[in-house]
């Protein structure tokens, strides 16, 4: 993109942004009111953690179906609002709804993943309260507020399921997509954005399209979310099935955080505040792409650097017990925090250490230190070797099961 358009773009949006921010300083209490109701009843024991293939799932797909059709979002799925597909826990389904209309097939995405890890062995809900239940909560406001003023284009919102597993549902949608993904002008996935207060906003995968930054930068002018911007994308959200078919796509995040993928993911941990504010700043970023007339230019080192699409590659079924600092753009793997009783915390790592090898391999980056871990089953014993004030270690670490 060249220079002048860079200036028009944020220049248009930074008055955009202020005028809308100050259109919904006193935002309607209904967009407040419908968060809290989704996440209660996304976190709620009638779910039971909306594990793929449970009835807890299909509940929570009848329940959001229905509130697609509450706020009024025509439906654009093959079947109503759903796209079923087959997995080994058997049928699936992804929801998709539409806003706005315009002539041509040229939309916008903006999606979230409704599954999570259902119940383990103890009987403990994996509730996924920050993930994704979050996520969720913030799209459909998302939607109630661009149906309050509609976009001059197209919007689809897809909320997948399978994610927790692999991506199925949004790896799907990518190979039988309801519109052309060529006239995708982008996918704004929203994945883990329920505790804003405790860290802040992350977008992941700016390098996927030259306008990323002036067209964030605009729109955060009316929010003052101050976003901290990832240019390699790890890879872990649906945003990536999008990205390895050439559209530029990002995903919001809140940050990582000791609960993850655990049952202590609790909806009493969650800034609704600030799922509002990233709903609206969310809101703006959409409408904006719904009706820019140029699209934006993708940049094929983004899809390069992602983790490629490896169907039939196994799960990962252990963990060390780290929590990356994502925003770490260095040499190796930052640690911004520990799990309590750990295999890490076990082996004596800390918050800050630096991870640069594990079982011989070097850690260039969070898509290699998963790629290793797949290779393993809990109980395997591998080195760790890490930086810590200048200096290297080894430490011998028994890898967990991971949930």
């Amino acid at each position: 993109m060249n220079a002048s358009r860079t200036v028009f773009v944020a220049l248009t949006l930074v008055f955009a942004a202020a005028g809308a921010a100050a259109a919904r300083a006193g935002q309607d209490a209904s967009v407040a009111d419908g968060i809290a109701a989704d996440l209660q009843a996304l976190c709620s024991d009638a779910f039971a953690g909306r594990g793929l293939g449970s009835e807890g799932l299909d509940k929570a797909t009848v329940y959001l179906e229905r509130r697609l059709e509450e706020l009024g979002l025509e439906a654009a799925g093959e079947d109503g609002y759903r796209q079923v597909f087959s997995t080994e826990a058997g049928d699936a389904v992804n929801l998709i709804g539409r806003i706005g209309s315009a002539e041509g097939d040229r939309h916008v995405i903006v999606s979230a993943h409704y599954d999570h890890l259902g119940v383990d062995e103890r009987g403990a809900i994996y509730r996924g309260a920050d993930d994704n239940a979050s996520g969720v909560a913030a799209t459909l406001a998302v939607a109630r507020l661009l149906l309050e003023d509609p976009p001059e284009g197209q919007v689809l919102v897809i909320l997948f399921s399978g994610e927790e597993e692999g991506l199925l549902g949004s790896r799907y949608y990518c190979g039988h997509p309801v519109l052309p993904l060529s006239e995708c002008i982008a996918d704004v996935n929203l994945d883990t954005v329920g505790r804003l207060g405790q860290g802040g906003l992350t977008i992941f995968g700016v390098d996927t399209a030259a306008e990323w930054r002036s067209i964030l930068q605009g729109v955060d002018y009316g929010y003052h979310l101050k976003p901290k911007f990832v240019e390699k994308d790890p890879g872990g959200s649906d945003q990536r099935s999008f990205v390895e078919k050439g559209v530029p796509a990002i995903q919001l995040f809140t940050g990582a955080h000791a609960d993850y993928h655990r049952p202590t993911d609790t909806l009493d941990k969650i800034d609704r505040e600030g799922i509002e504010r990233v709903a609206a700043f969310s809101a703006e970023l959409v409408l904006f792409l719904a009706e820019e007339e140029t699209p934006l230019s993708f940049l094929p080192p983004g899809a390069a650097d992602a983790p490629k699409a490896a169907p039939g590659r196994p799960q990962r079924r252990v963990s060390v017990g780290t929590i990356p600092d994502f925003e770490h753009q260095g040499e190796g793997i930052r640690v911004s925090g520990i799990i309590p009783g750990s295999p890490a915390e076990k082996a004596g790592l800390r918050k800050g250490d630096l991870l640069l090898e594990l079982d011989g391999t070097p850690l260039d980056d969070l898509a290699v230190y998963a790629d290793v871990l797949r290779e393993h089953q809990p109980g395997d014993r591998v080195e760790l070797v890490y930086q810590r004030d200048g200096e290297r270690h080894t430490a011998t670490v028994t890898l967990a099961e991971r949930r």
